[in-house]
């Protein structure tokens, strides 16, 4: 007791796991400071979402291909608000020329309308182009990858590897 402060001796258990502490250790803290929390085993059919369009956090996302370079706004919004009130349109322009890019993602509340929109406008023509309209989020079926969803693959699916 040369300093009057005592550090108390904490024995290694071999037995306990990573992320963890044995039973009855009063840590709230990692070496980093960080909470620990005890972890808990949820069965993966718990996470299990159904085949088909997902909705995003905000609402039901169209993903529209073939759009006309020249294109406005306007006349995509004339062509899908037909359909129920469009929520969110986002149309990415060339930096370079300001022209479309040629695709545009259309935001509905209800599924119905964005499923309306599909039905009726794959296919159609739109200021003399031929658009193709599909959901922008879709879960596959059958094997294989996390089943999360995403952008239906179409970056970088049609390059040479």
């Amino acid at each position: 007791e040369k300093s009057g402060r005592h550090q108390q001796y904490r024995p290694h258990h071999s037995n306990s796991t990573k992320g963890r502490q044995p039973s009855g250790h009063d840590q709230s803290s990692g070496r980093d400071g960080a909470p620990r929390y005890e972890s808990i085993t949820v069965p993966m059919d718990s996470y299990t979402v159904p085949p088909g369009p997902q909705r995003s956090v905000e609402g039901w996302i169209v993903f529209v291909t073939g759009v006309h370079e020249e294109a406005q706004e306007d006349d995509i919004l004339d062509a899908f608000s037909e359909f129920g009130q469009v929520k969110n349109l986002h149309v990415n322009l060339d930096r370079r020329t300001g022209f479309v890019k040629g695709y545009a993602l259309i935001e509905y509340d209800e599924k119905e309308e964005a499923q309306d929109a599909i039905n009726t406008l794959h296919g159609k023509e739109l200021l003399g182009k031929t658009i193709g309209v599909d959901w922008a989020f879709v879960k596959h079926t059958g094997g294989g990858g996390t089943g999360s969803g995403g952008l239906r693959g179409r970056r970088g699916s049609h390059r040479k590897r």
